[in-house]
């Protein structure tokens, strides 16, 4: 089976921050601020996140969302682009955005909003012609690589490879994205493990997969239901992509997956609800250093803030693209035969998308985000020979 890069699900990073506020004193979480990676950000204009923001109380304008530079925007919503990178292959220091949720804190509707972006969606990359998804955080950090201002992993090419991804997914389906978290490699594995596991309900097939290729000691019951998994197992579990694992909703592939990371996504949340903030602590003090962000501290204060708030919303799940609105051909990148994930109706995606995330407060959107020519098969993009490690040309769909 060929190797298949690592799913991070970096949601679970944003929020371990936000939680750190009960009982936590300035001077404490100063000291666990000081272990993460802030990057003075000053290409994304935004109205700045303050505790206001995200105060219950606050009084927000009643348009709802508005057209801001050909983009929705809504000052009651929050969108941050949640980034996970591969970056631990020998072959590829910079690694690519194996995982990439937006988390929408929509204050108007009083919802924390999860949308799923499949990896291989074909989409116009800015400057780059057309290629898969993933491939655009790898883009923007090679050209500040090659041009030597910065090298692979550094702050300043992260910040430069998650500066694109967000150009890419506003270019192409509309919405203003406010900032970025991403999480390195090793991140996901450490956050199970000190919640002590997470619970999920599996397939009898899915464990037997997680069983086979998570590492050895793995015994999972080979049956459906809940199970309770380690770090080890989860990571392998969001992982899965195998056109013969059917998940619990019957899907396989690409949206499986999708399903899979969220699932995990929201076993962590109800877990955080209830761990007690010396285990908060110990799960900041591990994480943060393998994050970077262009969240400034004064913003993550403001979180803190009213974490309390935030943490009690209600959950709400989607996918970009939807099933039905996408087919999976084969075609040539960079030289290489790749399948993609081709939108069927950009129009119908893009009014899906900026629908869920902003619900009705919004105007006529049939005229956002439609980068046409980007989910074209026959448009592809012929990339250099250097760029075209980004893209993934691994056709068994088995996640390892």
């Amino acid at each position: 089976m060929a190797k298949k890069y690592i799913v991070r699900n970096i949601l679970i990073l944003v929020l371990s921050a936000v939680v750190l506020v009960a009982g936590s004193g300035c001077i404490y979480v100063d000291n666990l601020m000081s272990k993460g990676n802030f990057v003075a950000d000053s290409t994304i204009v935004s109205t700045p996140i303050t505790a206001s923001t995200v105060d219950s109380g606050t009084k927000y304008n009643s348009s709802g969302a508005n057209q801001v530079n050909g983009l929705l925007k809504d000052e009651a919503i929050t969108n941050i682009l949640l980034i996970g990178v591969d970056d631990y292959q020998k072959d590829d220091p910079i690694g690519r955005s194996d995982s990439m949720m937006l988390i929408s804190l929509d204050n108007r509707h009083k919802k924390l909003k999860l949308t799923s972006f499949m990896r291989d969606t074909y989409v116009a990359i800015p400057n780059n012609g057309s290629n898969k998804l993933n491939a655009a955080y790898h883009f923007g950090a090679y050209d500040v690589i090659e041009n030597g201002k910065a090298q692979a992993g550094d702050v300043t090419s992260v910040n430069a490879g998650a500066q694109l991804c967000i150009q890419t997914m506003e270019l192409n389906f509309g919405m203003d994205i406010d900032r970025y978290v991403v999480v390195k490699d090793s991140a996901f594995d450490d956050v199970v493990g000190i919640l002590g596991g997470v619970d999920v309900n599996l397939t009898a097939r899915e464990a037997a997969f997680i069983n086979q290729y998570s590492g050895a000691g793995c015994t999972l019951e080979e049956k459906d239901g809940v199970q309770h998994l380690d770090g080890a197992q989860a990571h392998y579990y969001g992982r899965i992509r195998d056109d013969s694992v059917k998940n619990v909703f019957g899907h396989v592939n690409d949206e499986g997956r999708a399903e899979r990371q969220r699932a995990v996504v929201t076993s962590v949340v109800n877990k955080f609800k209830t761990s007690d903030l010396n285990k908060i602590s110990q799960l900041a003090s591990g994480v943060l250093p393998k994050v970077i962000t262009n969240f400034s501290r004064d913003e993550i204060y403001g979180f803190l803030m009213q974490a309390v708030t935030i943490m009690n919303y209600p959950i709400k799940q989607s996918q970009i693209p939807a099933v039905g609105n996408y087919t999976t051909p084969k075609i040539t990148i960079g030289g290489e035969p790749a399948y993609i994930v081709q939108i069927t109706s950009n129009k119908k995606v893009v009014s899906d998308a900026l629908t869920f995330i902003y619900e009705n407060d919004k105007p006529d959107v049939s005229s956002i985000g439609l980068a046409a020519t980007a989910n074209t098969a026959d448009s592809a993009a012929e990339t250099s020979t250097a760029k075209s490690t980004a893209d993934s040309t691994d056709t068994t769909g088995n996640g390892e």
